[in-house]
């Protein structure tokens, strides 16, 4: 099943080889996938190959690989470490019938909450993070999109390489890679206690700035809820503003 399919995507991100991969395709394995599901692995270490999800912990535990990618009927699960960033990252990407809020929160409670080397994850709907990130002209037309009145910048290539690109810096479901963290909002997140200090703020700063429908509260690890549900549009960007300035807003300060 394509990727493009899938409607919802939870990201976890953890310092980097610290991440326990093996925990949670476990747990996701177990509570998420039915018995005897056939899966594809593939990784750069390791030829791909079909198996039984119940078999690759095993293959985990013992190849210690890098990066690697399964995909199955309704799923993609993707690890990998990002040294020019210097994080691990899981991607689970599904439909929201398995993407659940309440599915992502006890995967996160019973594999990373508690772990140090945990520093954040989120849960987004798929379809609008994707446009709201599109910066190049050619995906606009590929996607039949119109680019009337949207801000263009230049790539920043020098001649004949530059061009004008989107400039999506004010777009409220940007995502921005930072050193050890990722900028992102998203209507229910969760943050490890390291998270904290990769961004210059604290938790307490954090809920004195937000909205009022929305919480940040403690058990196992710090988790952001807004009774909106998933942002799917930017008819809450707002306060998607409003919840990065409060979690992101000392970045400026630095």
């Amino acid at each position: 099943m394509s990727s493009d399919v899938f409607d919802r995507s939870l990201w976890i991100i953890g310092n980097r080889k610290t991440l326990p991969v093996e925990a949670i395709w476990s747990w996701f394995d177990y509570s998420g996938l039915p018995n005897g599901t056939v899966i594809s692995f593939r990784s750069s270490e390791a030829k791909q190959r079909k198996l039984l999800s119940a078999d690759l912990e095993e293959t985990l535990e013992s190849s210690h690989l890098s990066s690697f990618e399964v995909t199955g009927t309704g799923f993609s699960f993707q690890y990998g470490q990002n040294g020019g960033q210097n994080y691990d990252s899981v991607f689970i990407d599904g439909m929201s019938s398995l993407l659940t809020e309440e599915f992502c929160d006890e995967l996160i409670k019973k594999t990373v909450g508690k772990d140090e080397g945990f520093l954040q994850a989120h849960l987004i709907d798929k379809k609008y993070q994707h446009l709201q990130n599109i910066f190049d002209p050619l995906q606009f037309k590929a996607l039949g999109l119109s680019m009337d009145g949207l801000p263009m910048k230049s790539n920043g290539l020098p001649f004949p390489l530059e061009q004008k690109i989107v400039d999506t810096s004010k777009n409220p479901g940007r995502f921005v890679l930072g050193q050890g963290f990722v900028e992102v909002v998203a209507a229910t997140m969760w943050f490890g206690e390291k998270f904290w200090g990769k961004i210059n703020n604290t938790a307490q700063k954090a809920i004195e700035h937000l909205p009022s429908d929305v919480t940040l509260e403690h058990d196992q690890c710090w988790r952001l809820q807004s009774r909106t549900g998933p942002f799917v549009d930017q008819s809450t960007a707002e306060l998607q503003n409003q919840i990065r300035n409060a979690l992101f807003g000392q970045m400026t300060q630095l």
